[in-house]
């Protein structure tokens, strides 16, 4: 018998599968909700694209605009300067899909006959946590080896850091400030810090943070904010990353690995239809003569690309 998936159903169908997998995975999609979605509408069979528009610069000048070397004209007459429009331009990331396959699993009618649970929808909430924990592990994996770093007390490079050089709101100031003078765009009020609970226990023996946090910030069950203030909202995440025996000399045990970004500095192929995808395979398949055997697992077509290294940081700082 064949394995019914998502992709052979209806669309109402396939909405109700997809919902009730993505009120699962939400609590785990730290990573991913910052990123900037596709612009893929039709998904079978292409690559994901991102792109934005380049913005003009803020030169002027005094009569024309010269073949664009200025961007704007101040005069004190109001004479309509000689119209010379720039050419639309655009940065464009292409990307072939990568096919993520959950390991699934199995379970015989004698299981299901005897559980007081709802095995397979047990089994669907759990695909569904497992997917979202593998795609927040790809997106960290793309987001880690970009190229603009900070070290904890502003220290030069990895190397120099030591066990003293722990996480404070000095280092994500100082991050924050970078990321400004590269013109990057806060995300809803706020430069989004991933971080890990390590580096939230650092943060919170600091009066001030502690303070703040304790005035009680909304309860961001589905963002797991813990914190916004002076520009910055901390997100804790259980997959931020780490590296052993690093630092100076090889001698920092652990050090933290905070991801911090604004607005459209990653992509990613958010949770739709036609992406996520759960298949079941019913009794009498997968060479079961006995009908007895029933399989459930999930495959997912993602994404996650660097758009931009200047509008991202990672921050590496001593556990």
């Amino acid at each position: 018998m064949a394995a019914i998936a998502i992709a052979t159903l209806s669309d109402l169908e396939k909405t109700d599968y997809v919902a009730e997998g993505l009120e699962w995975a939400k609590p785990n999609l730290i990573y991913q909700q910052f990123g900037q979605g596709d612009r893929v509408k039709k998904r079978a069979g292409h690559t994901r694209q991102w792109f934005r528009m380049t913005k003009p610069g803020v030169a002027s000048g005094g009569t024309d605009f010269s073949t664009t070397v200025y961007q704007y004209i101040k005069n004190t007459t109001g004479t309509s300067p000689t119209w010379a429009p720039a050419t639309p331009a655009d940065t464009t990331v292409s990307a072939q899909v990568d096919f993520l396959f959950g390991q699934g699993h199995a379970w015989n009618e004698g299981v299901d006959y005897t559980a007081f649970a709802d095995i397979p929808k047990e089994l669907r909430k759990l695909n569904a946590q497992h997917a979202s924990e593998a795609i927040e592990q790809e997106v960290i994996n793309t987001l880690r080896v970009g190229t603009s770093a900070y070290y904890g007390n502003a220290k030069a490079s990895r190397m120099l850091v030591d066990d003293n050089d722990t996480a404070d709101m000095d280092d994500f100031l100082g991050v924050v400030t970078a990321l400004r003078n590269n013109d990057a765009k806060p995300i809803r009020g706020n430069f989004r810090a991933m971080v890990s609970a390590n580096i939230i226990q650092q943060m919170l023996q600091d009066s001030s943070f502690r303070d703040i946090v304790s005035r009680g910030t909304r309860d961001y069950y589905y963002t797991a904010t813990i914190a916004e203030f002076l520009g910055i909202g901390f997100q804790f995440s259980s997959l931020a990353p780490t590296i052993s025996s690093s630092g100076s000399n090889n001698a920092v045990t652990t050090l933290e690995q905070s991801i911090i970004v604004g607005q459209n500095s990653y992509g990613i192929t958010k949770w739709m239809l036609n992406d996520y995808d759960v298949v079941y395979t019913k009794p009498g398949g997968h060479g079961d003569e006995w009908a007895n055997k029933h399989a459930l697992t999930w495959k997912y077509n993602f994404k996650s690309v660097i758009l931009n290294n200047n509008w991202m940081y990672r921050l590496e700082t001593a556990r």
